[in-house]
């Protein structure tokens, strides 16, 4: 999925078009290969971080969500170089309006627009799984 570039440093609140019963996990810092962010003691986001070598490198994110839980969309926020910027990955119009896992996320380009930023932080917008279909 094709990310879209938004301005500011948006949470899930500031998306249209979000289920109500959206919750907001935000992993504060640059995320670390193999993080576990915990969803209320109820399941849990596996992070994976790969560096990408190809034109334009930089860093890639993916994601697998283990428990009751989808994500709706995901804000990948760039470091100082793209500071007020980050790409929105919007899931609610994948036929199920959400997603369990996803590969290959990542912040906009420098501003030199020759490599990604690296990832300064991600806030997951998730909902019960199954509560967006």
């Amino acid at each position: 999925m094709a990310p879209e570039e938004v301005d500011d440093n948006p949470g899930c609140d500031d998306i249209d078009g979000l289920p109500m019963n959206t919750r907001e996990l935000d992993t504060e810092n640059a995320p670390v290969d193999g993080e576990e962010l915990a969803i209320n003691g109820q399941g849990t986001i596996t992070l994976t971080v790969d560096d990408r070598t190809e034109e334009p490198d930089g860093q890639l994110l993916g994601f697998s969500i283990d428990g009751p839980f989808a994500a709706v969309a995901v804000i990948v926020k760039g470091g100082p170089a793209n500071e007020g910027g980050a790409n929105l990955y919007d899931y609610t119009s994948t036929p199920a309006g959400q997603i369990e896992a996803d590969q290959e996320l990542h912040a906009q380009l420098n501003a030199q627009g020759n490599a990604l930023a690296d990832i300064s932080h991600v806030t997951f917008c998730i909902v019960p799984d199954g509560a967006n279909t």
